[in-house]
């Protein structure tokens, strides 16, 4: 994909082949998400994509995997970026709500970028998404 006159990597989820208005409908939601909390530590939205009936994300490919495959280089500083960036989007009215370690990439730079926006919602309901923020650091802490 190209971008500011440079290739870059990109994911793309996609709704199933099949799938009805109700799932382009959710990937649409969470596009207004996704561009709702735009920032640091959240991925990006580069584009979205109707084509032959289905939807499609084009998200930033973030490089270096995520918590579930790998360690984090200081759990500390990952979970308090991580914090910084769940307040910032609880700012903006978006709550998380998966915050796993799956859903936490890191980027080139060991630096946290938060993925998998298919439950976030708007809301000013904020306890679940604090809540796995101290279970994702002692996770991290235990090394699990």
């Amino acid at each position: 994909r190209a971008r500011r006159g440079h290739e870059v990597p990109v994911v793309l989820k996609a709704t199933p082949p099949g799938e009805g208005w109700a799932a382009r409908a959710d990937l649409r939601r969470e596009a207004r998400l996704l561009e709702a909390g735009r920032g640091d530590g959240v991925v990006d939205l580069l584009d979205v994509v109707d084509h032959r009936g289905r939807t499609a994300l084009v998200l930033a490919f973030v490089p270096a995997g995520s918590l579930a495959d790998r360690a984090a280089p200081d759990p500390d500083e990952v979970v308090g970026r991580l914090a910084a960036t769940v307040e910032r989007l609880h700012g903006t009215g978006v709550v998380h709500g998966a915050l796993r370690p799956e859903h936490v990439a890191l980027d080139a730079d060991g630096l946290p970028v938060l993925v998998g926006f298919g439950a976030a919602r708007r809301s000013t309901a904020t306890a679940p998404d604090d809540a796995a923020l101290t279970t994702l650091l002692r996770t991290l802490r235990s090394g699990a």
